[in-house]
C-alpha cells in the first residue's frame, strides 16, 4: 500500500527515523510529508506522526480539477465524507468538495464526524492526495508523569518513551528492557504495545514506584533490582534514559556510563536505544565499550538541558 506518514514538526528527524525503523518499503520525504510503500499497517505504535493516508494520488495543482474528474472516487468512498486541504495556495476545502460531490454515488458531507476523509496537501506546484487511515488519537497527554500513581521529574514524556521502543527496531513477539527503568515509564509505553518488558534498578524505592505505575497501566511486567552495570542476562533489544542528576559529580557519572557500555557491549544481541545527557561525549564513551553508534538524534528538554538519543548495535 502506498502510505504517507504527516511528520510532526516538533522534531522531524526523529519522527522520520520512527517510522522507517518499523516500516519497510521505499520512501521519500517532502517538507514534512513522507511517503513510503509498505504492507505493514501497526500505525497505532508511533508517536511522532501527526495522521496516517493511503496516498491516493499527486499531480499538479493546475491539474489537479482534471484529475478529480478522472479519479475513482468510490473505490474509497463509505457513507459520507469531507475534505481537508492543507499548505501555501491551496484551495478551499468547500470548493475541492463541490468538485468530488458530482462524483459520487449517493455523496453525503459530514464535517463533524465523516467515514470517508480526502486531504489534499498543496506542495510547490504539486498537489497530494491522501485517504485518511488513522488520525493517531493516542491519549499520551494521559499517561504523563505527574498524572501517574508515582511521579519523578525527570520521567520521560509518554511519547518520546514509545519512540525510544520503536527506535529498538522491535517488530513483533519481543522483548524490551531497560536496565535503568526508574518508575517505569519506558516498560509502561512497551508494555501498551503488548511486548515483554522487564526492568531493572538499583534502587528499591523506584522499584516500588515502577512497579505501582505498571499496574495502574496493567501492563504485566518482570522488575528486577539490580546494578545495570551487572546484568548478565542477554536481550535483543533494550531501551533506557540514562541517569543524570545535575547534582551528581560529573566524573562519577561518566565513571558509571563506561561500566554500563561495557556491560552492553556483553549482553546486547541486536539494537540497543540509549539517551545520554548532552552535556556527556557519549561518542567517547560508545567507541570505548566497542558499540558500533548507527545514529543519533537530538531531543531538547528546556534551556540548560537536551537529550542525545542514539541508537547502538554491538
Amino acid at each position: 500500500m502506498k502510505l504517507i506518514f504527516l511528520l510532526s514538526m516538533h522534531n522531524p528527524a526523529l519522527s522520520k527515523a520512527e517510522i522507517l525503523s518499523i516500516f519497510e518499503g521505499k520512501h521519500k520525504q517532502l517538507d514534512n510529508l513522507l511517503f513510503l510503500d509498505s504492507r505493514k499497517t501497526y500505525f497505532n505504535r508511533l508517536a511522532y506522526t501527526k495522521t496516517v493516508y493511503q496516498h491516493l494520488f499527486t499531480c499538479k495543482k493546475a491539474a489537479l480539477e482534471k484529475q478529480i474528474r478522472t479519479f475513482d472516487w468510490n473505490k474509497h468512498y463509505k457513507d459520507s465524507f469531507c475534505v481537508r486541504s492543507f499548505g501555501k495556495g491551496h484551495i478551499q476545502d468547500r470548493k475541492i468538495a463541490d468538485l468530488i460531490w458530482d462524483y459520487l454515488k449517493k455523496p453525503v458531507v459530514n464535517l463533524v464526524d465523516p467515514v470517508t476523509s480526502f486531504h489534499f496537501y498543496f506542495e510547490k506546484d504539486q498537489v497530494h492526495c491522501g485517504l485518511l487511515i488513522d488520525p493517531m488519537t493516542e491519549p499520551f497527554e494521559k499517561r504523563k508523569a505527574h498524572l501517574r500513581p508515582m511521579l519523578h521529574p525527570t520521567s520521560l514524556h509518554p511519547r518520546l518513551a514509545r519512540c525510544l521502543v520503536n527506535l529498538t527496531g522491535i517488530i513483533s513477539k519481543g522483548t524490551i528492557a531497560d536496565p535503568f527503568c526508574g518508575t517505569g515509564g519506558i516498560l509502561i509505553e512497551a508494555g501498551l504495545m503488548d511486548f515483554k518488558v522487564i526492568g531493572y534498578d538499583i534502587d528499591e524505592v523506584m522499584l516500588k514506584r515502577s512497579e505501582a505505575n505498571l499496574k495502574h497501566f496493567k501492563v504485566r511486567y518482570q522488575l528486577r533490582r539490580k546494578d545495570a552495570t551487572k546484568i548478565g542476562i542477554k536481550y535483543n533489544y533494550i531501551a533506557t534514559d540514562l541517569p543524570y542528576a545535575r547534582s551528581s559529580k560529573k566524573q562519577d557519572l561518566e565513571k558509571l556510563y563506561s561500566a554500563f557500555l561495557k556491560n552492553l557491549k556483553k549482553i546486547l544481541k541486536k539494537q540497543a536505544v540509549v539517551c545520554f545527557p548532552s552535556f556527556i561525549n557519549h561518542k567517547r564513551f560508545i567507541k570505548n565499550a566497542k558499540l558500533k553508534l548507527k545514529a543519533e538524534y537530538s531531543y531538547y528538554l528546556h534551556k540548560s538541558l537536551s537529550k542525545k538519543i542514539c541508537v547502538i548495535e554491538p
